[in-house]
């Protein structure tokens, strides 16, 4: 099972996520935009795990100790790739996301997961394979700040069915 603990979002932020993505389609067609229903933040990537962890993770989860509070997407960036650019929304920096990831992290690792060994960056991808063309102004895709509440932590199963990326929710918390 391919794993990962993630922010949902209800369909009136994803609505304007969606908006921006259309902003930026126009800007680069041939790019492989994340489709709607897909549109998270993810806060640990498990990848491959036996069912059997599941147990393990909903402990993790709970032990995060979530509270609802809301976030603000309000500028739009990217990840340089030599095959083209990933394009994302990110967050105004926000305690509440960032102490409840660090809990998630402790509580994963206690319980034998490894996580990426990189810094946690919040965003939410909009598109892989970007090509814009020069003069572009990425900020130009978002018209005013999203907000967008975090409601719960969703783990999530990640599998391509007939060539499709689909994510599952398996457990919210």
């Amino acid at each position: 099972m391919r794993l990962f603990i993630a922010i949902n979002f209800p369909p009136e932020p994803v609505a304007a996520f969606v908006r921006a993505q259309d902003a930026l389609r126009r800007a680069s067609p041939s790019a492989s935009f994340s489709r709607r229903e897909n549109l998270h933040l993810t806060l640990a990537f498990l990848g491959e795990q036996p069912s059997a962890r599941v147990p393990d993770i909903r402990e993790a989860m709970a032990a995060a100790r979530f509270r609802p509070f809301s976030l603000s997407f309000d500028r739009a960036g990217r990840f340089r790739r030599e095959e083209g650019d990933v394009c994302y929304l990110s967050c105004a920096e926000s305690p509440p996301l960032l102490a409840v990831q660090r809990r998630l992290a402790r509580g994963l690792t206690e319980r034998g997961f490894a996580l990426e060994d990189r810094r946690f960056v919040p965003h939410l991808t909009l598109a892989r394979r970007v090509q814009l063309p020069p003069g572009f102004e990425l900020s130009s895709i978002l018209e005013r700040p999203i907000d967008a509440p975090a409601r719960a932590l969703s783990l999530m199963l990640s599998e391509r069915r007939a060539g499709r990326l689909v994510y599952t929710e398996l457990h919210h918390t």
